[in-house]
């Protein structure tokens, strides 16, 4: 869900609401007149204009709103209502990430793992370790949980971030679904210059950070 979001952005989207529950993400639409992508399982929900791949979203998107709704993903967003600040970050645009963190705190720093099904899942525990290894890159003093030490672990073990995803569960799902190619992508290490960034006025809506 991250990989896309950044990818949305990437393309002129101007922002991004990220809701949990596939009927709440269907009524805002219905308001709004935004673009409606969202999965479950993985596959593109009955009626809604894109999925979840970053892979589809070729077409310039400048200047249009959107609304996604995924499995795990806008689940975990939902669990940070209270937070200040919530960047949504990835393997393609860990380093960017990392920079706008540093530049709000250099405390309480949280990297929330979505999972897959309410279980740990291995490509979002690379993925956060990769955001993490660029922050302390930046700021060497931040101190490290043992959940940080384990998600660099396991970074350690899985050198080649392509070869880390494939090792992943979840990665069978997607190459079952046709998404191999996705996992590709999702493994360009600092691509994207772009963090989405949610606003504190509505705990569900996105804008590119500035």
């Amino acid at each position: 869900m991250t990989t896309t979001s950044s990818l949305l952005f990437s393309r002129g989207l101007e922002e991004l609401f990220v809701v949990a529950e596939v009927e709440d993400a269907r009524g805002l639409a219905s308001q709004t007149g935004a673009l409606l992508l969202g999965e479950r399982g993985g596959e593109k929900l009955e009626g809604f204009d894109g999925g979840n791949s970053p892979l589809e979203y070729t077409q310039s998107l400048k200047g249009q709103r959107a609304i996604l709704c995924t499995s795990n993903g806008s689940k975990a967003v939902q669990t940070t209502r209270e937070v200040k600040h919530v960047f949504l970050g990835a393997i393609v645009n860990a380093k960017a990430v990392a920079e706008k963190v540093l530049e709000v705190t250099t405390e309480n720093i949280t990297l929330i793992c979505a999972g897959t099904g309410g279980k740990i899942s291995l490509d979002d525990v690379i993925g956060a370790a990769c955001i993490a290894r660029e922050i302390i890159k930046l700021g060497s003093e931040i101190e490290r949980t043992d959940a940080c030490k384990v998600a660099l672990g396991s970074l350690e073990l899985n050198p080649d971030l392509l070869d880390g995803l494939q090792n992943a569960h979840h990665s069978t799902t997607l190459k079952n679904l046709g998404y191999e190619e996705d996992i590709a992508f999702a493994a360009k290490l600092n691509l994207l210059d772009i963090v989405p960034m949610r606003t504190s006025q509505n705990p569900t809506r996105f804008t590119l950070a500035q």
